[in-house]
């Protein structure tokens, strides 16, 4: 429904009269305007959006038949339905020319009030429903608009992480060649945080342009949460206090998502306090053993993250459409932020809500599910140095249509042992990869990118892949992160998963996994 108001219009001359039309018309609960003249009638149709006019004949000056020829000559007001009223003008020839000025009814006092009721309820409800298609119709024309600011947005950080992909491994190539002592050595770590900080801008991108389902691993919500906070409110006037125990429960989340909603919360509570205040962050284990804590909870083991900010709040008659998409306070605001960190806490099958009160600032509760296991320390997490050994030795296919990528990941394979055959597309990784089992050298892992742009890409190639050498073990990469098949790699057929841009601890770390673990069946 829309939130504007209906509007009827009652023009009569006689203050009794348009006093008992109101009255009548109060169940209706729309709102309705009066005029005595039908100069004045006229006014005020230029400058509201009526469902109905209630238009008495006799009136002194211009009387209802002149004020309703002008209305329907005029390209604003034309389409207005206009009901007669009268008490004296009911011969055949008023009524016929009532209906030629465009009257859509013709009513004779008194008025029967059951009767009256009944006519304006039926265009109080058209116009409610022209309200609704013309609201729809706006919100149709913002979805086309999303999904093409979308479909761009995914595919600028498709190739943005491309880029990032072969700054970082050719970043990390450089330390892993540079003593700890090295002056330049601090400098290159800071290029690589500062692509990791892209990194998470892009799957920020990636989330709004696809929503896609989280891909989970076993993360601490206490790291996920400072990093993410400290990260957009450095150089802000504001405070941030953490309240984050060390017994705290890992959770399975897709930490790029995850910090997304930690970051656009916090960036809410930024824009409420432009003058400063203070964010307070807190999280603690619940056990709703029987789902009675939360009845919105099914029974079981639960994380529960609060943030609160000492803004002035928001108002009652506002808090609970601040999900909800396009809906914001702020003048250059998007009001997806909420909105997209609901669809995402959500899909890891938690929960979010606020609370306010004015004056006394908002709190956004985030309840996750949380696991028993330890944070997942690989891969993502192995830190290489110059003087590790190579993990094993192997024969490694890269498919990737990016040659910088291609070459950087030869680079640090070769750096680790591995001898490297590279592939542009599915159709020569295939080639390749049977050309290599009948020379007996056999390709021990097939790294593919999920896209390749005019030709054949992981999602197919494995496909054939997997009916050549149903043991076959591959690893998919992507720089969309958020992909169904990134997602749910294993129902394709991949053994392994690495998301562009990665670290070269990443893939060393994924490799040597894929190597050591038997393929699931």
């Amino acid at each position: 429904m829309s939130d504007n108001p209906v509007k009827i219009l009652i023009v009569d001359d006689r203050p009794e009269n348009l006093y008992a039309m109101r009255v009548t018309l109060a169940p209706l609960g729309v709102e309705m305007v009066t005029a005595s003249s039908g100069n004045e009638a006229l006014a005020l149709m230029l400058r509201h959006d009526f469902a109905l006019v209630l238009l008495d004949v006799q009136m002194p000056g211009m009387d209802g038949f002149e004020t309703a020829t002008l209305m329907q000559n005029n390209q604003a007001t034309r389409g207005v339905p206009i009901i007669f009223v009268t008490a004296i003008s009911k011969e055949r020839q008023h009524v016929f020319k009532g209906y030629e000025t465009g009257a859509v009814d013709y009513l004779f006092k008194p008025l029967d009030a059951d009767i009256l009721l009944g006519k304006v309820k039926v265009f109080v409800s058209l116009h409610q429903a022209k309200l609704d298609c013309a609201r729809m119709h706006q919100e149709l024309i913002k979805n086309r608009n999303l999904e093409s600011l979308a479909f761009l947005a995914g595919g600028v950080a498709h190739d943005f992480n491309n880029i990032l992909t072969a700054i970082m491994g050719n970043v990390g190539l450089c330390l892993l060649k540079t003593d700890f002592e090295d002056e330049r050595y601090p400098l290159l770590v800071s290029v690589e945080q500062a692509a990791l900080r892209a990194k998470c801008l892009t799957s920020q991108l990636l989330t709004f342009a696809k929503g896609g389902d989280p891909v989970k691993k076993i993360a601490s919500i206490a790291e996920v949460i400072t990093q993410s906070a400290d990260f957009v409110l450095r150089g802000r006037p504001i405070a941030c206090h953490y309240d984050l125990p060390d017994d705290l429960n890992a959770v399975a989340i897709d930490t790029g998502q995850m910090s997304q909603v930690i970051q656009n919360i916090v960036i809410n509570s930024i824009q409420a306090m432009p003058g400063g205040g203070r964010v307070t962050i807190s999280a603690r284990n619940i056990s709703n053993a029987d789902g009675a804590e939360t009845s919105s909870l099914l029974p079981g083991s639960w994380v529960v993250v609060t943030i609160h900010d000492s803004g002035p709040g928001i108002p009652a008659d506002l808090i609970n459409k601040i999900f909800d998409p396009y809906f914001t306070t702020k003048e250059s605001g998007s009001g997806l932020g909420l909105a997209i960190s609901h669809s995402i806490v959500k899909k890891h099958g938690g929960a979010i809500t606020a609370s306010s009160r004015p004056g006394h600032g908002t709190t956004f509760t985030i309840t996750l599910p949380s696991t028993s296991g330890g944070a997942d320390k690989t891969p993502g997490t192995v830190v290489a140095s110059a003087h590790d050994p190579p993990l094993t030795t192997g024969r490694i296919m890269i498919m990737d249509d990016d040659d910088p990528i291609r070459e950087m990941a030869c680079k640090m394979l070769d750096l680790f042992g591995y001898q490297v055959v590279q592939a542009r597309d599915g159709n020569e990784a295939l080639a390749l990869y049977r050309k290599n089992q009948v020379e007996g050298a056999p390709i021990d892992v097939v790294i593919m990118d999920l896209t390749i742009p005019g030709g054949m890409g992981g999602k197919e190639a494995i496909a054939k892949l997997l009916e050549f050498d149903p043991q076959a073990k591959v690893i998919v990469a992507s720089g969309y992160a958020n992909d169904d098949v990134v997602a749910n790699y294993r129902d394709y057929g991949f053994v392994g998963m690495i998301s562009k841009p990665f670290l070269i601890s990443d893939l060393r770390a994924q490799i040597a996994v894929t190597l050591s673990a038997e393929k699931d069946s």
